[in-house]
């Protein structure tokens, strides 16, 4: 259990607000800061600064917790990770974090520290605090350029951030009206630099020959699995209920942080596979899972999508989100779209036109994909065969 000696809250500080902090803390040396640690160089911010979610999770960390739900309804929760230097206070399953703070190494014993502070309404803003700490002059010195190469924020926008809790990396979200642009920022020894800009469309779609068509984006130019889940979970767009969940969960996952609680997220690059799983109060079950196939001809792939929903006994529940969709894509476009079942199975694939009795597993490994039937005379098990190109039913 992490033990904090001399860790005290302040009980009757007023409270700053998001805009003083975002206008004054660039030109405020923080002092008498003990140790490095994150807890000290909180309380150190808090004695500056006072705010409701630092004083929180100081509540949090004083009586030895690493994780404590502070409202059951809403999920607000604090997490704190010692070994890593991080801790963040958020609502369990949203995308607007109250706070992160993290540290990172500097030569000659110094370290980076920096916190994030947020509001998704009233008003609806960010604000980065980066300091350096120095244990000879026990002070947080203000760094205010940090992070390195992030462009002037546009009057149409706004911010969140992504503080690093495995790893260096930090990310910089910019919301714009139509686009999302993702800054990355590598730690070069002493700095977060950025070193790589993603653009990501609220609307990816276009409309080409009364067809929705699908941009699939990819860095080597063959798109891998993490793109096109991407395509369908990881863009701008504010998706629904457990297709949201799905989303935010992508989004932890690719920043190495915790996933909301009851889910878990698997993506296999290797063989081209993603798998969310979700357990609702109550003890129903939701499974969402992608795969590819690559052609034989070379230029094209084929994408599945299945959602299914198991009730408490284990039963198919078939609910709203539940069932499957297949695309295919074009190396030559680099798009994908929807496809029909007659392009992409042979045979007789009538009992997979009535969605709401049947289910696809998606393969992890192998190629074929098993399919359940769930019949008025019980549950059929059957089996699409891939050949390279198609699916033969069996």
């Amino acid at each position: 259990m992490l033990l904090l000696s001399g860790l005290t809250i302040a009980q009757a500080q007023s409270y700053s607000s998001l805009v003083e902090i975002a206008q004054r803390w660039a030109d405020v040396t923080i002092r008498d800061v003990d140790d490095g640690s994150l807890p000290t160089m909180l309380q150190a911010f808090d004695r500056t600064w006072h705010t409701a979610p630092v004083k929180d999770v100081l509540g949090v960390l004083s009586q030895g917790k690493t994780r404590c739900v502070l409202d059951e309804d809403t999920g607000y929760i604090v997490q704190y990770d010692e070994e890593n230097g991080y801790v963040e206070l958020e609502e369990d399953g949203t995308d607007n974090p109250y706070m992160q703070a993290c540290y990172w190494q500097r030569p000659e014993g110094h370290r980076l520290f920096a916190i994030m502070l947020g509001a998704p309404v009233d008003p609806d803003m960010e604000v980065l605090c980066c300091y350096d700490f120095d244990s000879k002059t026990r002070t947080l010195v203000p760094e205010a350029s940090i992070p390195v190469g992030l462009p002037a924020l546009p009057e149409d926008a706004r911010r969140s951030h992504e503080l690093p809790h495995r790893g260096n990396e930090m990310m910089v979200t910019e919301h714009h009206e139509e686009e999302v642009i993702e800054y990355l920022f590598a730690w070069d020894g002493t700095k977060p630099v950025l070193s790589a800009t993603k653009t990501q469309c609220y609307d990816c779609a276009m409309i080409v020959d009364d067809e929705y068509v699908y941009p699939v984006p990819s860095e080597t130019g063959e798109p891998t699995i993490t793109d096109f889940v991407d395509v369908c979970f990881g863009n701008g767009m504010v998706l629904p209920e457990l297709l949201g969940d799905v989303r935010y969960a992508w989004h932890r996952y690719r920043m190495s942080k915790w996933l909301p609680a009851n889910t878990t997220f698997l993506l296999d690059k290797r063989s081209g596979y993603m798998r969310f799983e979700k357990t609702w109060a109550g003890g129903s079950r939701s499974e969402v899972e992608m795969c590819y196939w690559n052609c034989s001809d070379s230029r094209h792939k084929l994408v599945a999508e299945s959602i299914v929903t198991y009730d408490e006994d284990g039963r198919y529940a078939c609910m709203q989100y539940d069932g499957y969709t297949f695309y295919v894509y074009d190396a030559q476009t680099k798009t994908m779209k929807q496809a029909p079942l007659s392009d992409i199975v042979s045979g007789d694939f009538a009992v997979l036109e009535n969605i709401q009795s049947v289910v696809l597993s998606l393969p992890r490994t192998g190629k074929d994909i098993e399919v359940k039937h769930y019949a008025p005379s019980g549950v059929q098990t059957l089996k699409l065969v891939w050949d390279g190109n198609k699916f033969l039913m069996k």
